[in-house]
């Protein structure tokens, strides 16, 4: 009898640490803040089936906890904001010389992938800008 309750005592030891173990593990990108997005990217990106290769730039917006500016995203030299929470980034919709930009991105190590349109009164654009840090 003293054999099984040991048995059964190392298995409720072993279940409670595995537990411990898996709740107490958090995902690394929760840990991102804007400043992990700040810098200079070079970009291939994909626009209704056409690639393109261009640089675009992330910077802090001063008085925000969690703006930033994008500029030239679509190789277009316009400046954007976004916000950034964790390891995504939200582009709200907005409009830069009469185009209309929105869309959201992930970041991972130093590559971040956004996913936006580009609306103007003629034309729309779907895109996937793959962006790596410079």
């Amino acid at each position: 009898m003293k054999k099984n309750t040991s048995n059964l005592n190392f298995l409720l030891l072993l279940l409670v640490a595995s537990m411990v173990t898996f709740f107490g593990c958090k995902d690394d990108d929760d840990d991102l803040s804007r400043a992990d997005f700040v810098g200079t990217y070079d970009v291939a990106e994909i626009c209704n089936n056409m690639s393109f290769s261009y640089t675009l730039s992330i910077a802090e917006v001063n008085d925000s906890d969690d703006e930033v500016t994008i500029t030239n995203l679509w190789d277009w030299e316009e400046v954007m904001t976004a916000t950034v929470s964790g390891s995504t980034l939200t582009i709200a919709s907005q409009e830069a010389d009469e185009v209309t930009f929105a869309g959201s991105g992930t970041l991972s190590d130093n590559t971040l992938v956004i996913t936006y349109t580009a609306v103007d009164d003629t034309d729309s654009e779907s895109c996937v800008a793959t962006a790596t840090r410079q």
